[in-house]
């Protein structure tokens, strides 16, 4: 094999010297051919200057971020009870109806468990088990929401892309939040 190799490189150098002249080779003058004169570069004149009107931020509240949602304030109370008269004329004996004013106290949501896929692709499954089918796959850094984390090894998770739900082991997540 070494034998071909080095005849094949002998047998291209042989041609190559014979295709290029051989010993008959005289080097010529010159060979390119200059058919016009070049022009000389001439750059573009310097723009002119454009005045560009900016708006005023040392205005007090254009940086500042409204908040996403209203406060909700209570309520105070006046009187611990509030008297509401429904009957009609002093002559007809109805009842009074008394109602109990009420503060209304804002309701705080809570929070979503978000966790992070700790596995480079990882199944995710019919149930708690791997004895249940593989009914998706999640990648690396894929943010999931746990829904049930019954505490035997496997999560009860959405994923918060695509909203599909099954289960995963619970060593394959690290925590978000």
């Amino acid at each position: 094999m070494n034998k071909y190799i080095l005849v094949a490189f002998a047998l291209m150098g042989v041609a190559f010297y014979e295709l290029s002249g051989g010993s008959d080779f005289e080097p010529g003058s010159n060979s390119v051919t200059v058919f016009a004169e070049p022009k000389p570069f001439v750059s573009d004149p310097e723009p002119a200057l454009t005045i560009v009107a900016r708006a005023d931020t040392t205005v007090a509240g254009l940086t500042d971020i409204a908040q996403a949602r209203a406060l909700i304030k209570p309520i105070e109370k006046e009187d611990p009870v509030n008297t509401v008269d429904v009957s009609e004329p002093e002559s007809d004996p109805t009842p009074v109806v008394e109602v109990a004013a009420t503060a209304v106290q804002p309701v705080e949501e809570p929070r979503p468990d978000l966790r992070f896929v700790d596995g480079d692709r990882v199944n995710v499954r019919g149930g708690p088990g791997t004895d249940y089918a593989v009914v998706g796959q999640l990648i690396r850094n894929d943010m999931i929401e746990v829904l049930k984390d019954e505490g035997n090894g496997w999560l009860h998770l959405r994923d918060t892309v695509t909203g599909d739900e099954g289960w995963i082991a619970e060593w394959l997540v690290t925590a978000a939040n």
